[in-house]
């Protein structure tokens, strides 16, 4: 016999039986009649083939089977009535802990309003926060030490993984306030000193690629780690770089850097939140991933 052939209504009206020890009281406790409860007893019995109760003149006794097979079905269901309070209380307290991987960069600039906004609507949420460059977050989201990569495409072997896009970012040329042009061509970048962000990154992948594309050689006079550390080279007028506009809107706004127009022009990228493929979200994660894409699309 296979448990996946039973009623499981049948084991609820055994457990009420044997709690009772009567027809009578079972029926009234469940509020069917006395021979639906004796039908459903019956029907267990032929399930199991054996005998569960025996009448006596003090109501009905749980034969030595009956006694273990309540003892099991009882804890069998203890187990199922944890399993949904436990996942009840996932539903309405969103407890429990998301873990996030993203460049320092992204969650400055980017995501930390809506971070901000999230902890304050599910404060039972925690969030752990990994800062990585690109290929490691990659790595970190495959063994599972992370739920979520958040970064900007282009990414690596992006057919492995489910890419969400939650915002559309625009790369730039920047140089100090004081440089004396605005505007350059592309055929003339490489007369100026260069920073570009240090490998592995995929800011940097990307720029090279788009230049060698475009027939422009690029020779960095600077590579550097940090994306910002970028900025405050440009801020002390050591050269230009290549950046996305989106991480430099203050300065440019505030004129500590400005924008350099060219001919070279940058098709848009995409910030993604990045998961395994065909994962199976739970309550939490799905909260995360609904909320951060009504955030962005506001």
């Amino acid at each position: 016999m296979d448990y996946k052939e039973l009623d499981l209504n049948l084991i609820k009206v055994f457990l009420c039986v044997y709690e009772c020890k009567s027809i009578l009281l079972a029926s009234k406790k469940l509020y069917i009649s006395q021979p639906a409860v004796t039908k459903s007893i019956k029907k267990l019995e032929n399930f199991l083939n054996g005998p569960l109760f025996i009448r006596t003149s003090k109501g009905l006794v749980p034969t030595q089977e009956g006694e273990e097979f309540n003892s099991v079905c009882y804890k069998t269901l203890n187990n199922l009535q944890n399993g949904i309070d436990n996942f009840e209380q996932h539903t309405k307290n969103n407890k429990g802990t998301i873990n996030i991987g993203s460049s320092s960069t992204i969650i400055r600039k980017v995501l930390m309003p809506f971070l901000k906004e999230f902890t304050i609507k599910y404060p039972n949420i925690s969030l752990s926060i990994t800062d990585a460059n690109s290929q490691k977050l990659l790595k970190h989201l495959t063994h599972g030490d992370i739920d979520f990569a958040i970064l900007n495409t282009p990414v690596e072997n992006h057919q492995s993984f489910n890419l969400i896009p939650i915002k559309q970012i625009f790369d730039c040329i920047i140089a100090s306030k004081d440089f004396k042009k605005d505007f350059i061509y592309k055929e003339d970048l490489s007369k100026y000193p260069l920073i570009l962000q240090k490998r592995p990154s995929n800011n940097r992948d990307f720029i090279e690629k788009y230049c060698i594309n475009n027939n422009i050689e690029i020779k960095p006079k600077y590579e550097i780690g940090s994306f910002g550390l970028i900025t405050d080279f440009v801020k002390n007028n050591m050269g230009i770089a290549f950046t996305v506009k989106d991480f430099v809107q203050n300065e440019i706004l505030n004129n500590e850097i400005k924008e350099i127009s060219s001919n070279l022009k940058f098709e848009p990228r995409q910030i993604v939140v990045i998961s395994l493929n065909q994962e199976k979200f739970s309550i939490n994660k799905q909260v995360f991933i609904e909320e951060i894409i009504s955030y962005f699309n506001k």
